[in-house]
């Protein structure tokens, strides 16, 4: 009991954080997330045992072009494109249990399409229309934290059948179930906020949230099982570290983002 308060307490701090600094403004949320997902590249690097400064000075460069919108379009396309293909084979890899074990130039480019680029796509969604300040970036979150919420709550009572045993003994199909459902459900509750995309828009979103959560969940755990640790720091009291904390978002924000593009090209 001690613990799930604890876990509740520090996980309601970190999201009110988020929140706010969305809502105030477009710089306090873009340094906010760039801080965290710094922190979690920083965690990243120790799991893969890898230590380099470049990722952090490329990702400082790309959010200073990005806030002042001078980043190229083509080094934005290339990422996305580089980003949701690394994202793809680390997919691969989780389910095929295979050993994601990258050479030194690997550890780099993993570093970089995988953590720098996904931390530039969430902090990118502030740029998306909504009918409220970084409406976009909040509501990617909200599902996110429904999901994975109504999971382990419903994975807790419910769940028997294992999700993925070889990698998280504890993840079980009635909570992956249970938290899609409630995700989906509350993504209605969206639509009004958004007007800018068409009504079908947030329940898809919904639905690639619930599977791009819990896949970058286990492929954090598959890292975090390779390096035999069992949190990736322990900045935040009850989840570990950022990494930990973030892996759920920092997988669906490119997959996110590059879905609601497509939305607004269409329509």
């Amino acid at each position: 009991m001690k613990e799930l308060i604890i876990r509740s307490i520090s996980g309601f701090l970190y999201a009110a954080l988020i929140i706010s600094a969305a809502l105030i403004s477009d710089f306090f949320f873009i340094v906010v997330v760039f801080i965290f997902s710094s922190l979690a590249l920083y965690e990243f690097q120790k799991l893969i045992q890898y230590k380099s400064p470049v990722p952090f000075i490329l990702f400082g460069v790309i959010v200073y072009q990005f806030f002042y919108q001078n980043l190229n379009s083509y080094l934005h396309l290339s990422l996305i494109i580089a980003c949701i293909g690394l994202n793809f084979l680390l997919s691969y890899f989780l389910f095929k249990n295979k050993k994601i074990n990258p050479l030194p130039l690997q550890k780099s480019g993993l570093t970089i399409f995988y953590i720098v680029a996904s931390g530039y796509f969430i902090i990118a969604t502030s740029s998306l229309d909504s009918s409220f300040k970084n409406g976009v970036s909040i509501s990617m979150y909200l599902l996110i934290w429904i999901n994975n919420s109504f999971a382990y709550l419903f994975g807790k009572s419910l769940g028997k059948r294992l999700l993925f045993p070889d990698i998280s003994p504890k993840k079980t199909w009635e909570g992956f179930w249970g938290g899609a459902l409630i995700c989906f459900l509350v993504s209605f509750i969206l639509i009004p906020y958004h007007p800018a995309y068409p009504y079908w828009t947030f329940p898809i979103l919904a639905i690639i949230t619930t599977i791009t959560s819990s896949v970058g969940d286990l492929i954090q755990s598959k890292f975090k099982r390779q390096a035999k640790v069992k949190d990736s720091g322990s900045l935040i009291p009850g989840h570990g570290g950022f990494y930990d904390r973030m892996d759920s978002v920092l997988f669906t924000a490119p997959f996110a983002y590059l879905f609601l593009m497509l939305v607004n090209y269409v329509s």
